[in-house]
């Protein structure tokens, strides 16, 4: 019987030190919780406060501001839309 008795004892204590380390996951959980939201929020505020599209010069524009920087640049019109393309792919897929 004594044996019994130290044998439902120590199945109780464990028991207490499970329902422990359930709440303290719990918690922890809840925690998480909270931060992710805050995380996602802040996400959300980043988005809404970075501007999406970026405005490019004109083609020719630009071909006539890289003129004027270097004036030996073998680039031309087809040159710079080709730029502007790749810039403006290169946003969308951020």
């Amino acid at each position: 019987m004594k044996a019994a008795n130290k044998q439902l004892a120590e199945w109780d204590a464990e028991l207490n030190q499970l329902h422990e380390r359930n709440g303290d996951l719990g918690l922890k959980v809840q925690m998480l919780e909270q931060e992710l939201k805050e995380v996602q929020r802040d996400r959300e505020a980043n988005k809404n406060s970075a501007p999406t599209v970026a405005e490019f010069p004109e083609p020719a524009d630009l071909l006539n501001r890289l003129k004027a920087r270097r004036k030996k640049s073998r680039a031309d019109l087809a040159d710079m839309e080709a730029v502007l393309e790749i810039l403006s792919y290169l946003e969308e897929s951020d």
